[in-house]
């Protein structure tokens, strides 16, 4: 019996080509003939594999999976840039969205929006510049109408790094305004705009006001709330994905439902449906961020598995949940949080163990092996994408993360449970007082932590499929491949000897 080198796993075989097919796309139009080369020598390296294993599934699954990840990439692209605008003289929108309020300006997004009259499909982001001289606040839900200042279409190819922000979330037209020709009309909020502003006022109750918006944050990622000071300072300690909704908060979140089914004794299959229809109503409180939907899809499968009678298989479903990540936006390939998100799930997964056995095995504690092992993975899987997109490297996060995620994970769940049931009964989150002193004390951390000197440091200019080599390289030395240690050396150091010559 011939010894195999991988488990054939299928979702992820056409996950990874998906996301292949669309960079390549990608750097077609943007001219990268080392990510063309790349992708066409991956290709052939399958057409080798087949021919050695004699199955042609092996072959046809991920060329399909490629050809169709091409075609998503060019469709997206098309349906994006099929119409075009002039720059219109009044524009009446409503924001949903503030992302920055700093130096006197504010970013902010806006849906519902008509130009000169006519309503169009798309959202847009705005720069408000002198935004301390307005009369009047604008926050979630505000309907304004101004004259543009300037009138820019959204740009994929803005930068060596692809803009896909805008695209991934049907941004279209990127405007400036001057405060004074701003005109507020109307307040206009939705329903769940409108639950996440009673939270929001309730937390106050019991929390101070710093304290409450990093509990808001924590709840539905609106770091908006939050001051440039602090924002800055979680980022510098790499700890700021416990203000945004991540795969952590969904796994807290699934926890919590499960004791209380566990509770209620709700029987399998009716549990399945009841956390599905929950989680994704906070997901669209949450603006469904491609982390939160990943974790989301993959928590589904695992509760599904085995009413089913099938053994879960990690790397199946995060390769599930990237196929329709990817199927229902497939510029979500070139987002950050996407990237991050799949990267950090697939370090956990298959480096966290052998990192905690091997700290075990020093005799460690093992609470204190788990914590450090996650955050090792965590950290690993992410050093590529961090200096792809960022230039920039954080080397304290490791630290940071093993004294605060134990403790933001015990506050938020108070914090979630308290939140919604507040919307009944506004007055228990009163209880919250004590969380202060926590909240506290990770704002102090995070604020040490941020301001160390050797907390960041600034990378040489990293190209995506140096990241994607990088990610291969991992995944061949880690336990998933199966293959004696000999002939993982033997794999890994043409990939090796590739990644160095890319960096350099």
């Amino acid at each position: 019996m011939k010894k195999r080198i991988f488990n054939y796993r299928p979702l992820c075989l056409i996950f990874l080509f998906l996301l292949l097919g669309t960079v390549f796309s990608f750097y077609i139009v943007g001219n990268m003939l080392a990510t063309i080369i790349v992708s066409i020598v991956i290709l052939l390296f399958v057409i080798v594999i087949a021919i050695l294993k004699k199955k042609v599934k092996y072959f046809l699954i991920p060329l399909v999976a490629f050809v169709i990840g091409v075609g998503l990439y060019f469709v997206a692209i098309y349906s994006f840039e099929s119409v075009e605008y002039e720059k219109p003289n009044t524009i009446i929108a409503r924001i949903y969205n503030v992302s920055d309020i700093e130096d006197g300006s504010m970013r902010v997004y806006a849906d519902s929006c008509k130009f000169d009259g006519e309503e169009v499909d798309f959202k847009i982001a705005i720069y408000i510049y002198d935004y301390t001289n307005m009369f009047q606040d604008i926050d979630i839900g505000s309907v304004i109408s101004f004259t543009p200042y300037n009138f820019y279409k959204s740009d994929l190819f803005y930068s060596e790094v692809p803009n896909s922000y805008l695209f991934s979330k049907n941004i279209k037209y990127t405007i400036s305004v001057l405060a004074k020709d701003i005109t507020y009309i109307d307040t206009d909020i939705t329903f769940a705009e409108q639950i996440k502003e009673n939270i929001k006022e309730n937390l106050t109750n019991g929390l101070s006001n710093e304290n409450a918006d990093i509990a808001y944050s924590s709840l539905f990622g609106e770091t908006y709330v939050l001051s440039e000071s602090q924002n800055l300072n979680f980022q510098l300690a790499g700890v700021s994905h416990l203000l945004a909704v991540s795969g952590m908060h969904i796994v807290i979140i699934v926890a919590i439902l499960n004791k209380f089914f566990d509770l209620v004794r709700i029987k399998k299959w009716y549990r399945l449906v009841a956390m599905t229809i929950i989680l994704f109503l906070y997901l669209y409180m949450c603006n469904f961020t491609i982390s939160a939907l990943r974790a989301t899809i993959m928590a589904i499968v695992l509760l599904f598995a085995p009413l089913v009678r099938r053994e879960y298989d990690a790397l199946s479903s995060i390769g599930f949940a990237g196929i329709i990540c990817l199927l229902v936006n497939p510029l979500s390939a070139f987002d950050a949080g996407f990237l991050m998100s799949f990267a950090c799930v697939v370090g956990i997964v298959i480096l966290f163990k052998p990192i905690k056995s091997a700290l075990m095995s020093m005799k460690m504690p093992k609470w204190l092996a788990e914590s450090i092992g996650m955050s090792v993975a965590t950290n690993v899987s992410l050093i590529f994408i961090m200096a792809f997109f960022f230039e920039n490297v954080n080397l304290i996060s490791i630290l940071a993360n093993i004294i605060l995620i134990p403790i933001f994970t015990f506050a938020f769940i108070i914090v979630f449970v308290l939140s919604f049931v507040s919307l009944v009964l506004p007055f228990i989150t009163y209880v919250l007082y004590p969380l202060n002193y926590v909240f506290d004390f990770i704002n102090v951390v995070a604020n040490v932590m941020g301001g160390l000197p050797i907390s960041n440091f600034t990378t040489i200019s990293i190209e995506y499929y140096t990241t994607l080599i990088y990610m291969v390289i991992i995944l061949l030395i880690s336990r998933s491949c199966v293959a004696d240690r000999a002939t993982k050396v033997i794999m890994s150091l043409p990939l090796v000897a590739l990644l160095v010559v890319c960096m350099v």
